[in-house]
């Protein structure tokens, strides 16, 4: 079959192509808006084309498209969606805009935080004159930034804010929650599950909330129950992330966001022996069962050492826990390619010395 991902720079697009690679059966390609030089130093497709989606589709005639990005799951949800295992209009319009979520409240246990639109600095000044919240994009395949904390009666964030609405971006501000950062990560199909792991962030940057640099996998009943309900409410098709926060003294899960796309964190796991590029190809062709139970191993730890973990142990002075990448039970992408580990060191000592 011949194959393209997107967003052949992400990460979790690296893992795939990886994953495929190794398993020398099908004809790969990767393609990215963004030059591919270090991508393609890996050497995991058979070509990466540099340019817009769709003219790389037209290069290559794919016979199944692995959209990474947000902004080419919406392309192939609009254009491809028959090369693709992708859910409908509806399911992914409640996904990607995160107002729209609320109508998941109405299932059992989901507690999806209060959250509304804003236009202007006034409304934000007055929603967090008495709470915390939380400023993030209303659609992430429009705009795409760290989530900005805003503290109750603080205004220190808002020059940042305002940058974002003079130029039309749409704000959503929501009450926040604390707890464990925790998610349920998932192949689906027509609403069933095919193959599922949850984890759990040990850290990440910004440390103040952004992607996982270190992660271990876990499992809760509860937050199984919970993703299935959602899973099965969509009728979802395709890869999905759903994030929580866990507040561990009173057991109660706070749904934060629906990924609808493969996660960052990917490369858990294949560190817990699943394949969830080849899951994905097999949902899209074949029949496949519906899974229930549990089939990794929790306790497996992840670490993206150059991938900001390490400088988020720097610049927060815990330097000593670079101790647990030697630990049982613990995984790296270090030493995949020496080059491109290089550069990405280059990168986390400017970072260390940026004033940023």
């Amino acid at each position: 079959m011949r194959i393209l991902i997107t967003d052949a720079n992400y990460k979790n697009s690296i893992a795939i192509q990886r994953e495929l690679y190794r398993e020398n059966v099908h004809e790969v390609f990767a393609t990215d808006k963004e030059a591919v030089f270090f991508t393609k130093r890996l050497g995991y497709c058979k070509d990466y084309i540099i340019g817009g989606l769709e003219e790389s589709i037209r290069q290559i005639k794919p016979e199944f498209i692995i959209p990474v990005g947000s902004e080419a799951v919406k392309i192939c949800s609009e254009k491809y969606r028959e090369l693709c295992l992708i859910p409908t209009k509806e399911s992914l319009e409640i996904a990607l805009n995160k107002d729209k979520m609320l109508v998941l409240n109405s299932l059992r246990d989901v507690n999806y935080p209060e959250c509304r639109l804003f236009s202007n600095l006034e409304e934000l000044r007055l929603y967090s004159r008495d709470k915390n919240c939380v400023v993030k994009s209303s659609n992430e395949s429009l705009a795409k930034f760290d989530p900005i904390y805003v503290q109750s009666g603080s205004e220190s964030e808002f020059d940042e804010i305002e940058k974002y609405l003079s130029v039309g971006v749409k704000l959503l501000m929501q009450e926040r929650v604390s707890g464990v950062g925790r998610g349920f990560f998932c192949i689906a199909k027509e609403g069933k599950i095919i193959s599922y792991y949850m984890h759990e962030r040990i850290r990440e940057i910004p440390i103040t909330g952004g992607s996982s640099t270190a992660a271990k996998s876990v499992f809760c009943e509860d937050m199984f129950k919970i993703s299935k309900q959602i899973i099965e409410y969509l009728k979802w098709s395709g890869p999905l992330m759903i994030e929580y926060k866990y507040d561990e003294p009173n057991q109660k899960y706070h749904l934060i966001e629906l990924n609808p796309k493969f996660w960052g964190s990917l490369d858990l796991s294949y560190a817990l022996g699943l394949s969830f590029g080849r899951t994905l190809i097999d949902a899209y062709s074949k029949n496949v069962s519906e899974q229930l139970e549990k089939k990794y191993e929790v306790g497996e730890k992840f670490f993206w050492v150059l991938d900001g973990d390490l400088l988020g142990l720097l610049k927060t002075g815990k330097l000593y826990k670079v101790k647990e990448y030697f630990q049982k039970n613990s995984h790296t992408n270090l030493f995949e390619n020496f080059s491109i580990d290089l550069m990405k060191l280059m990168w986390t000592i400017k970072k260390i010395f940026s004033s940023n």
